[in-house]
Order: structure tokens, then sequence, then C-alpha cells
């Protein structure tokens, strides 16, 4: 069974770029666009791997990230910012994030780090969400 990612972003050009770099990928890759409609997907289906933006109007991704790690504490959750703020990092790291990574990244880096996430859930004798 393939992994399930979710992408959370506001800015469309992001997610275009998550998409277009997972693409081709055997993950099965959700979207929301926006800290509120994650809360709903994250409490409707169980992810192994999402890709949080910081910065989003309403629901910031500091509050996607506990609301995670409260209901769904098996997901690992990577952190996307445009933001360089090292309290910003050390917060999501406390919080429980898997990986904090500025913007603009590369694809290998994306790649990598949901990799190594998903090494991890195995590692720690989780499977793949359903």
């Amino acid at each position: 069974m393939s992994a399930r990612i979710l992408i959370v972003d506001d800015e469309d050009i992001v997610v275009r770029s998550c998409l277009r770099i997972l693409a081709g990928s055997d993950y099965a890759v959700d979207v929301a666009r926006g800290g509120a409609e994650a809360l709903e997907k994250i409490n409707e289906t169980a992810y192994d791997v999402l890709l949080v933006d910081i910065m989003m109007p309403l629901i910031n991704g500091l509050e996607v990230l506990e609301h995670v790690k409260q209901t769904r504490p098996d997901s690992e959750v990577i952190i996307l910012t445009g933001l360089s703020q090292s309290k910003t990092a050390l917060r999501a790291r406390e919080l429980g994030a898997f990986a904090y990574l500025p913007k603009p990244f590369e694809p290998e880096e994306i790649r990598g780090l949901i990799a190594q996430a998903l090494a991890r859930r195995r590692a720690a004798g989780e499977r793949p969400a359903p």
C-alpha cells in the first residue's frame, strides 16, 4: 500500500511545485489549501507524512502541527516555511515536527525528507496509513 501524503499550503505555486516533485511516486497525495481544510482532512484520513506551511491565514502551520500530534501522533510532519527564524524552527521541533525546511527548497530535499520520515515510521513498526 502506498504512503499517504498531505500537502498543506495556501500558496498555489508551492502546492503545484510539491505536486510536480511528487509526480511519478507511488504516494497517494492530497492537498489542503489552508489550515481549516487541513484539520478536516486530518480528522477524516490518517496521513503518513504531512508537508505543512507555517504562514497561513486563520489557522497557521504550528496549529495544524499541534492538531496532528494530538489526533494522529504517528504521522510525521515536515514544516515548510519562508521564515528563517530559529525561534519558529525550535517551536516546531518542540511540537513534534519531523523536519523544518526553508523555502525555496530543492526537489531532492523534499523527496529525501519524505523518505526519511517514512523510514522512521517503518522503524517504529508503523504501517502506511490505510
